[in-house]
């Protein structure tokens, strides 16, 4: 599987490329409403990637826009097909809002992704049991216990297609120290520290500890996720996370660069990776509980084994 070549990936180098077209040929909106009698609306909505613009209509729009090399109209009808594309996630989304399903599918073209979260440890790192809690504690308004193992099945299928898919990438974790003491049941605590330190072993993955005493303000802001893509067609992009969980807003253009400068700063004031780990271990008691995890992997590549089982 190749980096860049996922429907969300595809649907913005289109949407891109189409804004791109008509005003290099001096043509507002307006204009090609009136050409192709189409609504503004519907225009709107195809720059915007908000949906998926028909080959027939493309060919359209492309011979409006003075597209006559026959090589071009192939390469961008071969975008427009994959923009088409089944989502791997598409089983969820009655549970999952639509720029959640959006973040998803940028998130599986990432290179490489790095996230901050304030509050607690980001959803590719967390544990079935961690992520269980924090789903419950999150999920705003009267939600059925079906729908809270759902959206957890949806993130563990998340965590096997980010790691599990086979594919060279790399992430990023800043882990607030007060992350790592939750108020939760010792025993859950217990395993999600352990799994951290099995996933910091992992060349892939690289964590640094934001201790208490850091003298950033940064540490105040909200959860973010820079996402960063291999090709140079596909500008880097950040996604702002809220609560509930599943609602994110998308930055992208100049504010990204003043996302990565943030990130700066949070990393200036993190503990180095060696130190982070150590920590990490040092936090990790050794705690009875009538409750026992399941047991964790001792490997990431047993906890995301490749297979048909991925989504």
């Amino acid at each position: 599987m190749t980096f860049g070549q996922g429907p969300m990936t595809n649907r913005r180098r289109l949407r891109v490329e189409l804004r791109r077209l008509r005003e290099s040929q001096g043509l507002t909106l307006d204009d090609v409403r009136k050409k192709m009698e189409w609504s503004v609306s519907k225009l709107i909505r195809i720059e915007s990637g908000v949906v998926s613009i028909s080959l027939s209509d493309l060919r359209l729009l492309l011979h409006l826009y003075g597209v006559r090399d026959a090589r071009k109209v192939s390469d961008l009808l071969e975008v427009a097909r994959r923009s088409r594309q089944h989502h791997w996630a598409g089983e969820y989304r009655d549970i999952a809002s639509a720029s959640y399903m959006d973040f998803l599918g940028y998130e599986d073209d990432a290179v490489r992704i790095t996230q901050y979260h304030p509050l607690v440890v980001p959803g590719l790192l967390q544990t079935e049991h961690y992520a269980t809690e924090i789903v419950t504690a999150t999920t705003v308004g009267p939600t059925e216990r079906g729908t809270i193992e759902r959206l957890v099945k949806l993130r563990m299928a998340r965590q096997q297609r980010f790691f599990g898919d086979g594919r060279k990438r790399r992430a990023r974790f800043i882990l607030p120290e007060p992350v790592l003491t939750p108020p939760m049941e010792p025993g859950i605590v217990k395993e999600q520290r352990e799994y951290l330190v099995t996933l910091a072993d992992d060349p892939r993955i690289q964590m640094w500890v934001l201790p208490s005493h850091a003298e950033t303000t940064r540490k105040l802001l909200d959860s973010f996720a820079l996402h960063e893509f291999e090709s140079d067609v596909d500008p880097d992009i950040v996604y702002l996370g809220s609560i509930p969980a599943l609602d994110v807003a998308l930055v992208e253009d100049d504010r990204v660069n003043d996302y990565k400068a943030v990130l700066g700063e949070l990393l200036e004031s993190c503990l180095d990776e060696d130190d982070s780990l150590a920590l990490l271990r040092s936090l990790t008691p050794r705690v009875d509980t009538s409750r026992a995890p399941r047991p964790m992997p001792t490997t990431l590549a047993s906890a995301f084994p490749p297979g048909p089982d991925l989504p």
